[in-house]
């Protein structure tokens, strides 16, 4: 049953992957943070591409998940073709601890937030009773912000921040520092949205996924992903520690595929 969940999800990587040989093509992705390479994983699933799409939405053919955005952490539909610098997936703080808890207090005179100076960096989804998600993201770095009470839409507000505890309180604090930081020099802070140590390793991941999804062969894979050495004859006898290599990938990008991209964004 796994093998087959999995072959379902890679084949919806068709239309929305790059070529996968081409690493020019997942360049940029090195530069993304954690929240939009798990989007790159998403986007590729096809349940939720058959639920975000809007004609299948509307014929009824997105099966289970078409109860909504929710099923897989956002708290919107984000279009499956939006890659990365393009996409703006807005997660739930469910999902993703790195959500800034605030209450937006309106007809303050200063010291306020206004959301027309970051106009071009913002999406704002409106939650419902009165609650409103924010996400201010430059296609590469990102932070998020949830309005549970008052709302940000038009003129000036004091933001009251709601953190509480100690561990949880961990990722509200980062996403107010980046906050901070953006609203003092008007641009995302680079040590506080540093590169990712594990980049590299995930967005190989990335074209091992897509890879399968192509129906390359492992040693395929091992000669453009690992080692040309794949190429020789007799590669699987001659190099076994590069074929090992090659199984490690698959398997790994395989797991990602089947949701262990969540992890990502508890990171």
């Amino acid at each position: 049953m796994r093998s087959g969940r999995c072959g379902r999800a890679m084949r919806a990587s068709e239309n929305v992957s790059p070529d996968w040989r081409d690493s020019a093509a997942y360049a940029q992705l090195l530069r993304a943070d954690r929240s939009l390479l798990a989007w790159e994983w998403l986007r590729r699933d096809e349940s939720y591409r058959r639920a975000a799409t809007p004609r299948d939405r509307e014929a009824g053919t997105g099966g289970p998940a078409a109860a909504g955005p929710g099923r897989w952490g956002l708290h919107a539909f984000e279009q499956p073709g939006s890659a990365v610098p393009r996409a703006r997936p807005v997660w739930r703080a469910e999902v993703h601890p790195c959500v800034l808890p605030a209450r937006a207090i309106e007809g303050a005179a200063g010291d306020c937030f206004e959301l027309e100076r970051l106009a071009p960096l913002c999406t704002l989804v409106d939650g419902g009773g009165g609650r409103q998600h924010l996400l201010i993201c430059d296609g590469f770095r990102s932070i998020r912000i949830d309005i549970l009470e008052g709302g940000i839409g038009e003129g000036r507000v004091r933001l009251h921040y709601l953190i509480a505890g100690f561990e949880a309180a961990e990722g509200p604090l980062l996403a107010l520092r980046r906050l901070l930081a953006l609203r003092r020099a008007g641009r995302f802070c680079a040590s506080l949205h540093p590169s990712d140590s594990r980049a590299r390793r995930l967005v190989l991941m990335l074209r091992a996924y897509d890879a399968l999804a192509a129906g390359a062969s492992q040693r395929e894979i091992a000669a453009v992903l690992l080692d040309g050495d794949a190429r020789r004859d007799r590669w699987r006898i001659h190099s076994p520690s590069l074929r090992s290599r090659a199984q490690r990938l698959a398997a790994c990008a395989r797991a990602m595929g089947e949701g262990g991209y969540r992890a990502l964004l508890a990171a």
